[in-house]
C-alpha cells in the first residue's frame, strides 16, 4: 500500500506537472472508483458522464496532501479528492512518450506499456500529457466536491495529525495509548485516528529506531518510549521522503541501503546487532522487527 512518504514524494511530482494544466478529457472504466459529493447527477448511470462534464475545461490550481489523499484544487471551486487506497499508481506521461512522473504502488513497473489492463481512469491535458491511474485492486477512490466540502469530507476519516506537517503530542499519544489497554502498539500506531498516513513499513521502522516490540501493549510503554515514537514518527517519516521512500516489491525490501532498516528484511541480519530479522502478524499484517533490539519485555 501505498504510505504517506510515497503519496507526498507523488504530490511533489505533480505540483510541478498538474497546476496551469487543464483537463482536456477524462474517461473512467470502472464506475466504482469516482464519486460526486455535494453534487447531483441524473442517477446512478450518470455518474461518470457528469463527472466528465464538471472535469473537462477547468484548470488545476493546486496539488496538496492530507494524509494520504491527493487534493487537487480545480477552477471554479471544486476539488478532486484522490486515494490510492491498496494498488494505486498514478503516471503522467507527456505529449513526447516520455514518462514525466510517478508514484504509487509498485505495479506496474516501470517500462510496461500504459495503458495497462488495470489503467482504469485517465485524464488527458491541454498539453498533450496524459495522467494515467492504474490500480490492479480496483480500490482507489476519486471524489469530486465543491471546496467547501474537504473538511467535512476529512473528518468523516477521523484523521490524525498529519505526520509530516504536524507535531506528534506524546501527552496525546500517551492518552491514546492508555485508552487501548491491551492493543498491541503496532495495531495501535496503524490506526489513521493516532496519526494519519502512518503505514505498515513506516510503522515497523518507527519502532525499530525506538526498541520497542510491536506486540508491547500500548498502553504498558514508559513516557520516555511515548515520547520516543513522538520523535520518531516525523523523523523517520521525513528521512523516508528524503530518501525516495522505502521500496518494497513483493514484501521484499528492494534496495540494500537506506530505509526500510527492518520491513520486507525477514532473515537478513539486523544493521546494528546482526540477529536475523524476524516476521510475525500483528493485525492482519506482516510485522517485521529485531528480537534484540525489540524485546518484548523491556
Amino acid at each position: 500500500m501505498p504510505e504517506l512518504p510515497e503519496v507526498e514524494l507523488l504530490r511533489r511530482q505533480l505540483e510541478r506537472i498538474l497546476p496551469g494544466r487543464v483537463i482536456a478529457d477524462f474517461e473512467c472504466r470502472k464506475p466504482k472508483l469516482c464519486r460526486l459529493r455535494g453534487i447531483e447527477a441524473a442517477g446512478p448511470g450518470e455518474l461518470v458522464s457528469r463527472m466528465r462534464d464538471l472535469l473537462v475545461g477547468r484548470r488545476v490550481e493546486s496539488v496538496d496532501r492530507r494524509g494520504k489523499f491527493l487534493l487537487w484544487g480545480l477552477t471554479g471551486g471544486l476539488v478532486l479528492a484522490v486515494h490510492l487506497k491498496l494498488a494505486g499508481q498514478i503516471v503522467v506521461v507527456g505529449p513526447d512518450g516520455r514518462e514525466l512522473a510517478r508514484g504509487g504502488h509498485w505495479a506496474p513497473r516501470p517500462g510496461v506499456p500504459l495503458p495497462h489492463r488495470a489503467t482504469h481512469i485517465t485524464f488527458r491535458l491541454d498539453d498533450g500529457s496524459v495522467v494515467y491511474l492504474t490500480d490492479i485492486r480496483q480500490f482507489a477512490r476519486l471524489t469530486l466536491m465543491p471546496a467547501g466540502e474537504v473538511g467535512p469530507f476529512l473528518r468523516e476519516f477521523g484523521l490524525g495529525p498529519d505526520g509530516l506537517r504536524e507535531p506528534v503530542d506524546a501527552e496525546r499519544l500517551e492518552q491514546v495509548f492508555r485508552r487501548r489497554p491491551k492493543a498491541p502498539i503496532k495495531a495501535v500506531l496503524l490506526d489513521q485516528a493516532v496519526v494519519a498516513g502512518l503505514g505498515n513499513i513506516y510503522a515497523d521502522e518507527v519502532l525499530f529506531a525506538t526498541g520497542i516490540h510491536p506486540l508491547r501493549p500500548a498502553a504498558g510503554l514508559t513516557r520516555p518510549e511515548v515520547e520516543a515514537l513522538a520523535a520518531a514518527i516525523p523523523e523517520i517519516l521525513s528521512r523516508a521522503v528524503a530518501e525516495g521512500a522505502g521500496p518494497v516489491v513483493g514484501d521484499r525490501a528492494a534496495r540494500d541501503n537506506g530505509l526500510p532498516e527492518v520491513h520486507g528484511r525477514e532473515g537478513e541480519p539486523c544493521r546494528r546487532c546482526g540477529t536475523p530479522i524476524r516476521r510475525l502478524r500483528v493485525g492482519g499484517r506482516s510485522t517485521y522487527f529485531c528480537p534484540t533490539c525489540q524485546p518484548l519485555s523491556p
